[in-house]
C-alpha cells in the first residue's frame, strides 16, 4: 500500500466506525426504533455535508471558486460559436442572418 493512500484509509475507517458507533449508540438510548433510526440518519447527513464542506473548503485552496468547483471541465467564461450550415455565416442566436437557416454547428 501506497503511504499516501494510509491517511485517507485510516480516515475513512474512523469514520465507518464512528457512525456505526453512533448508530449503535442511538439505537441503545432510545428505545424506539424508529426514533434511533431518525437520529442516526441525522448524524449520517450531517456528517456527509460535513465531508462535502471540507471537500470544497480543499478546492477552494486550490484555486478552484465555488462555482466552477462542481463542474468539472466546464468553463464557465467560454462561449461557443456556432457556423450556420447553409451558407458558412457565423450564427449568434437560433436563425442565421443572412440565410434564415436554423441549421447550425459549433466551433471548438
Amino acid at each position: 500500500m501506497d503511504s499516501t493512500l494510509r491517511p485517507v484509509l485510516k480516515r475513512q475507517l474512523l469514520l465507518i466506525g464512528a457512525s456505526l458507533g453512533a448508530g449503535l449508540l442511538f439505537t441503545y438510548l432510545f428505545d424506539n426504533i424508529l426514533i434511533g433510526l431518525a437520529a442516526n440518519i441525522a448524524v449520517l447527513i450531517g456528517i456527509m455535508f460535513y465531508i462535502r464542506r471540507k471537500q470544497l473548503g480543499a478546492l477552494r485552496s486550490l484555486g478552484f471558486s465555488d462555482e466552477t468547483a462542481g463542474q468539472g471541465y466546464m468553463n464557465a467564461g467560454v462561449k461557443l460559436k456556432y457556423v450556420c450550415l447553409s451558407c458558412g455565416a457565423e450564427v449568434k442566436g437560433s436563425k442565421c442572418d443572412r440565410c434564415g437557416s436554423t441549421m447550425k454547428k459549433p466551433l471548438f
